[in-house]
């Protein structure tokens, strides 16, 4: 019996841990594959507050960080955009970040397992069962007060709990190869035929190697579009990366695949829900929450952030003795978060419908004050310097031009 248990033992997953165990919580990990960190789906690169939102000790942070960016050159069909960033980002090895977080939950008090996948969630005597099937094939049955889903975008905990999931997933292919390119400027590939509805990159690890990875948001994109087969044509044929590209690096020799959850028809999702009497309770983080930035796809900063307050209030919920105080997690991850999330949707869906021809005008319009994109940009927070450049007119203009695909979007996302 626990008064916590955490299904997902990644970022958030493993902060919320560290969280209500060091408030006084007796807390369980349960992670479904045999190894945390393993296997890895992410283009690794974060920012520095993710870093410190981390909690990790410096020397922890230069066992997994492999490189710093400090730019970005974003290449549309006809026009080339490079940004200075005024922080650094860090290129990270995802594994080794997991596990130093894994670690840190330990060393707070909380136990991890492996290799076990959570099938069934229902009420007991004490509050919540969570049945759970061991990698040899054994079942257990684990008691909890407060369950805290943090298993990915498979979201099963939501899924048990009967929580409705409102959100976009987007297709993801990633390869490591051998890459040509600045190893200090991450590269971003815009446009319809390239990453419909979304982009492609090309994060440098080194002067000679690279993570290359495309996004797609499949309601954009022809029936018979994949990852896979867009990032194969973006290897072979778009300029830039044909110069570069070398093949395949020879520890990695195929693709990794996967999927990023943002929020759908400029809802938030459902992240709180009391069980059987408000005796027990259900919270969701991080990618199972869809704590994701719309704009960009990364979840690490808002999972460690999200997590983090999840930890803390279900560890005060257990000890005073009540579950109603779960809904301050929402509340507050709302306030943080939630606007930024919000507008980042909004962005996300006038992106999926402009043409090529907007996104040229429009990285033209930021090319021309990329001083004030350089002083005010934030990864974290986008919408600090975007908001200030929607209001302008040629902008304004382009909304116009869009509304109305704009609009018949959001309608068919309501309908489903």
């Amino acid at each position: 019996m626990y008064d916590v248990v955490v299904v997902g033992a990644g970022p958030s997953g493993c902060i919320a841990a560290k969280h209500a165990a060091e408030g006084g919580a007796s807390t369980l990990v349960i992670e479904k594959d045999r190894e945390v960190g393993i296997p890895v789906r992410c283009a690794g690169l974060i920012s520095r507050r993710a870093i410190e939102e981390s909690e990790l000790r410096e020397r922890e942070v230069k066992l997994f960080t492999v490189n710093r960016i400090k730019g970005a050159v974003i290449h549309s069909p006809g026009y080339d955009l490079r940004i200075e960033a005024r922080e650094h980002a860090y290129v990270i090895k995802r594994d080794c970040f997991d596990k130093a977080l894994a670690e840190d939950a330990r060393n707070s008090g909380a136990e991890i397992i492996t290799g076990c996948r959570v099938v069934g969630i229902r009420h007991s005597s004490w509050g919540l069962s969570v049945e759970a099937v061991k990698a040899g094939g054994g079942r257990e049955e684990i008691g909890a007060k407060v369950v805290i889903g943090a298993d990915g975008v498979r979201a099963g905990v939501a899924r048990l709990a009967g929580i409705k999931l409102t959100r976009n997933l987007l297709s993801c292919a990633q390869i490591e190869g051998c890459y040509d390119g600045e190893s200090a400027y991450a590269e971003i590939f815009a446009g319809r035929r390239i990453a419909p509805g979304f982009f492609a990159w090309a994060i440098p690890l080194n002067d000679h190697t690279a993570r290359i990875g495309l996004c797609m948001d499949d309601k954009f994109s022809s029936p018979h579009s994949t990852p896979v087969r867009l990032l194969t044509r973006l290897l072979s044929s778009e300029p830039h990366m044909v110069k570069r590209y070398r093949g395949s690096c020879s520890s990695h020799h195929g693709y990794t695949g996967g999927a990023i959850p943002i929020a759908a028809g400029l809802k938030l999702q459902k992240t709180v829900k009391l069980m059987h009497g408000n005796t027990s309770g259900i919270l969701l983080v991080g990618d199972a929450a869809a704590q994701v930035k719309p704009i960009t796809g990364g979840g690490v900063y808002y999972g460690l952030r999200s997590g983090k307050i999840a930890g803390e209030v279900a560890a005060k919920a257990v000890s005073a003795g009540d579950m109603h105080m779960l809904k301050d997690y929402e509340r507050r991850w709302h306030k943080e978060i939630g606007k930024e999330i919000i507008f980042g949707a909004w962005v996300h869906r006038l992106r999926c419908v402009l043409d090529d021809g907007d996104l040229e005008r429009i990285l033209r319009a930021l090319g021309r004050e990329r001083r004030r994109v350089e002083e005010g940009g934030d990864m974290d927070y986008p919408s600090r310097i975007l908001v200030g450049f929607i209001k302008k007119p040629e902008f304004i203009i382009l909304g116009m031009k869009n509304i109305t695909r704009y609009i018949w979007q959001l309608w068919i996302d309501k309908l489903e």
